[in-house]
């Protein structure tokens, strides 16, 4: 019983994770495909995206190919083909 609460937990955390990571490609698109930390800690909070979640949310785009830090190392650049700008 407490493993299928677990494995229901987890794939739920999962589509959360999925649902926050495409809301922050959405904001980054509409911000000309990237997000400074200053836009992110003003903008993340608001959609529910804390800094721990926006780290992870980060490496895990970074890790798919879709996003890099900029040289400034403070903007985070949305990449083709998640970029649609």
């Amino acid at each position: 019983m407490r493993f299928a609460a677990l494995i229901v937990m987890m794939s739920t955390t999962a589509v959360v994770a999925s649902d926050k990571k495409a809301e922050l490609i959405d904001v980054m698109n509409a911000n000309g495909c990237m997000l400074t930390t200053a836009q992110a800690n003003e903008q993340m909070p608001q959609l529910g995206i804390y800094r721990a979640t926006a780290i992870a949310l980060s490496r895990e785009m970074m890790a798919d190919g879709i996003a890099k830090f900029a040289d400034d190392e403070e903007t985070l650049l949305l990449l083709p083909p998640a970029c649609k700008s």
